[in-house]
């Protein structure tokens, strides 16, 4: 009975946390964390399968006991207020992990590969990319198909992202480095071509995210982060020297860059272009960085390399003058 009070206080603290709003009660702070940006939180190793769902994509907590069903190998995640989505290549599923009902679920109908990369929408509608078909698909809660966006520009898609008021889908191209966007139901709408010059320029894209202020974009060929204007100009990049190999990355609504780290297994969270803080991953047990996701102030980590994924606090940064 304690276990399962404890479980679902756990849970429903994670859903409040997901909107900005809690902290863990069964957590007591360490020392110094009141300092820290990031503090790791909660891990998941995986969740009890629902018994049922409702058509519309809600689990049905009645019927036969939950069994619990471990992750194999997450390679991206989404996250919105009180639930967390899964893309499990180990397992070719994507599994949508309900935290006030402690119940997760497998979405039918998804191909999941190494290579998938998933998104939630401010619609609460999810964004995959399937880089075997050269195109990106939105879908319902339930797994139901609402759109695809495909386009001759698109060579080699690599990542995607919805902007805040989902007014466009986009995917980024790794093949012609640039950025492709969707109008919300397919159509092709535009592409930003990168322009940079000889100081700042995009070698590479390899993960990108959208801030309210810029696009940031994970440069692996010069270990660095490029913020880049709307219309396609570098305005800068930075982190040269402080990252090996960049990896996946994502945004806060304050412009703090969070950045994954494959050299060293770490997050590097960066702010106005300076470092302000590195998580390091051996202490917080991750061993293979291959998604980030931002929602409020909860961070979630994919981590191949352990199966799990971990969801951690984000501190704002103190008040202007």
């Amino acid at each position: 009975m304690v276990s399962a009070r404890r479980r679902l206080i756990s849970a429903l603290s994670v859903a409040m946390l997901l909107c900005g709003c809690a902290t863990d009660p069964l957590r007591p702070r360490q020392d110094g964390a009141a300092q820290r940006i990031v503090t790791p939180w909660l891990t998941l190793t995986g969740g009890m399968l629902a018994p049922a769902t409702e058509p519309h994509g809600i689990p049905r907590p009645r019927g036969a006991a939950p069994v619990f069903r471990p992750f194999v190998s997450p390679v991206s995640v989404g996250i919105s207020a009180g639930e967390i989505y899964v893309v499990d290549a180990g397992a070719s599923t994507v599994y949508r992990v309900d935290l006030a009902m402690n119940l997760m679920t497998p979405l039918t109908g998804i191909f999941a590969d190494r290579t998938t990369r998933l998104r939630v929408g401010p619609e609460l509608s999810l964004y995959i990319l399937d880089v075997a078909q050269r195109r990106a698909v939105r879908l319902s809660r339930s797994g139901q198909l609402l759109a695809s966006y495909v386009d001759v520009n698109l060579g080699r898609p690599v990542d995607i992202a919805v902007e805040e008021k989902g007014t466009h889908v986009l995917v980024a191209d790794g093949l012609h480095r640039q950025i492709v966007a969707f109008h919300p139901l397919g159509r092709a709408a535009f592409v930003v071509h990168l322009r940079g010059d000889e100081r700042n320029r995009v070698l590479s894209i390899d993960h990108f995210a959208l801030g309210t202020d810029a696009i940031y974009i994970s440069d692996a060929s010069c270990a660095c982060v490029a913020r880049v204007a709307r219309d396609g100009a570098v305005l800068e990049t930075f982190g040269h020297q402080l990252i090996s190999q960049a990896g996946p990355i994502a945004v806060d609504r304050h412009q703090r860059v969070f950045v994954a780290d494959h050299f060293d297994r770490s997050i590097k969270v960066f702010w106005h272009g300076k470092l302000v803080e590195t998580v390091s991953g051996a202490a917080a047990g991750v061993l293979q960085l291959t998604d980030l996701a931002l929602t409020g102030t909860t961070l979630a980590v994919a981590d191949a390399g352990t199966a799990r994924v971990h969801l951690m606090q984000i501190k704002p940064p103190p008040p202007g003058p």
